[in-house]
């Protein structure tokens, strides 16, 4: 409560700045994102091409006895598919973390960054092309005790082909302390902003993403970047498939 109460919120729309694109998660045909579901290290990977692919999916992050966090897995990929698989890694050697996963094909390879909880939530990285999308964001882990504080949202989302973008509207703000209706008592909850997009109308498969800035209203040069999800979108001419490691179906 105290934490709430002297801060002032004040939720904008940023023109301009997506997130980093050092590890976007795309080479050539193949399409990627990953993410942690308590201890499950689920990998999607799309194949746009024509022809079945074979990848590998690896990492160079050991636990405490120098082997690798999970063995590496050979997968063949049909055309035109998104396939899912599921890993249970163990845990890092000290001083280490997998924070990505490592997608060969022949000579490429690229690595897609592994999504952990944090500020944002959302029901699923996998999503359809031109649906609706919504993303919560927990405020109560960005507001400090004291001073103002802004939250600055991008104005679009960025997609890995660069050409498709769309707004990212603010939903609603909700949260902090409220009167129990009829009562003298005031009650608190956590903080939150709900975030919608509309996803892109692609016929194959895109990866795309957006984030947020906290600026202190008193010092507007200073400003902390805090990267959103990256989901992975398919179109109409995609299709999905079983994973090789079983139970990784990816519904409509």
């Amino acid at each position: 409560m105290r934490k709430f109460i002297g801060v002032l919120l004040l939720v904008l729309l940023s023109a301009g700045s997506a997130a980093a694109w050092d590890e976007f998660g795309f080479s050539g045909n193949i399409y990627g994102v990953a993410w942690l579901d308590g201890t499950k290290l689920i990998v999607a990977l799309g194949n746009t091409s024509n022809n079945r692919i074979n990848v590998s999916i690896s990492t160079s992050v050991t636990d405490a006895w120098q082997w690798p966090v999970f063995p590496t897995r050979q997968i063949s990929i049909p055309a035109r598919t998104i396939v899912q698989e599921v890993f249970f890694p163990s845990t890092p050697g000290w001083g280490q973390k997998l924070s990505s996963v490592r997608i060969t094909e022949g000579y490429r390879s690229f690595n897609v960054p592994i999504q952990e909880p944090g500020i944002f939530k959302a029901e699923t990285y996998v999503v359809p092309a031109n649906t609706n999308l919504t993303v919560t964001v927990d405020l109560d882990q960005l507001l400090d005790a004291f001073g103002k504080t802004r939250i600055v949202v991008d104005d679009y989302y960025t997609t890995s082909d660069g050409r498709n973008q769309d707004r990212v509207r603010i939903d609603s703000v909700g949260g902090g302390p409220t009167q129990v209706r009829g009562t003298n008592t005031i009650e608190f909850t956590n903080p939150h902003l709900v975030l919608k997009v509309k996803t892109p109308n692609i016929p194959w498969l895109t990866t795309m993403t957006f984030g947020l800035n906290k600026v202190d209203a008193n010092y507007n040069w200073w400003q902390e970047r805090y990267d959103g999800p990256i989901f992975l979108v398919y179109g109409r001419n995609m299709r999905m498939g079983e994973s090789s490691s079983g139970g990784g179906f990816i519904s409509r």
